[in-house]
C-alpha cells in the first residue's frame, strides 16, 4: 500500500501527505463502498452577504445613515456590535478586505477626492 500510493502521489506531482490521503481513502472505501471523498471545491466561497439578502439590505440602510462619507471599517464596526453578532452568529467580527469586496457586491465605488484644483482644471 505505502510503495504504491507513494508511486501514485509522485505521479500527481505530490508528496507523502497525498499518499498517506490515498491509503486513508482506500481503507474507507474497502470498509464501506459508499463512502467516497468528496471535493469540497467552491462551497466555501458563498458570501454570506448573497445568501443573506436581510443582512445586505441591513448594511446598506446603516450606510445611508451614516452619510455620504463611508468606508469597508463602517461594515466591520457594524457587524463587531454586540447585537448583530448574536444574530448572525459570528464569533469574530469580518476582515476589512471581505468588507470591502461586499462593498463592491454591494456597487459601492470609492476613490479620492481630488484637491487643489477647481472644476474647471485650473489650481486654486
Amino acid at each position: 500500500w505505502i510503495a504504491a500510493s507513494l508511486v501514485a502521489a509522485t505521479a500527481a506531482g505530490k508528496g507523502q501527505w497525498l499518499a498517506r490521503c490515498l491509503r486513508e481513502w482506500c481503507h474507507a472505501y474497502i470498509k464501506d463502498s459508499k463512502n467516497l471523498p468528496t471535493n469540497a471545491y467552491g462551497r466555501w466561497n458563498v458570501s454570506m452577504l448573497v445568501s443573506d439578502e436581510d443582512l445586505a439590505q441591513d448594511i446598506t440602510l446603516h450606510l445611508q445613515g451614516l452619510g455620504p462619507f463611508i468606508s469597508a471599517l463602517d461594515i466591520v464596526r457594524y457587524l463587531d456590535t454586540p447585537e448583530i453578532k448574536t444574530r448572525l452568529g459570528l464569533e469574530r467580527s469580518i476582515s476589512l478586505k471581505t468588507a470591502s469586496r461586499w462593498m463592491r457586491l454591494m456597487q459601492y465605488r470609492w476613490g479620492k477626492e481630488p484637491k487643489g484644483q477647481y472644476v474647471d482644471g485650473h489650481e486654486k
